[in-house]
């Protein structure tokens, strides 16, 4: 499952794709998909680095993401231990 980095900054409310981006990356989830490339032509393949992707194109990787999702939950689980009594 994917979802486009746009669809994100508007469902999570913050202000810019960058926002949105700092984020992810801070929580260590900012993984993308690479977008399709054109095909190759000739036998032979290009050397050159991958272009960077603009954050208005990019599109977050919600499965490899899931596993760092829930690492990261951990640590704001809460447990209410006012009701108990010993």
């Amino acid at each position: 499952m994917t979802l486009p980095l746009p669809h994100l900054t508007q469902t999570l409310s913050f202000d810019s794709d960058t926002e949105t981006d700092q984020f992810l990356d801070t929580h260590k989830i900012a993984t993308y998909i690479q977008p399709p490339t054109p095909p190759q032509t000739g036998p032979w393949k290009s050397i050159k680095p991958l272009p960077v992707v603009p954050l208005e194109e990019r599109i977050w990787d919600c499965k490899k993401a899931h596993g760092s999702c829930v690492a990261g939950m951990q640590k704001y689980r809460v447990v209410d231990l006012k009701g108990q009594v010993d």
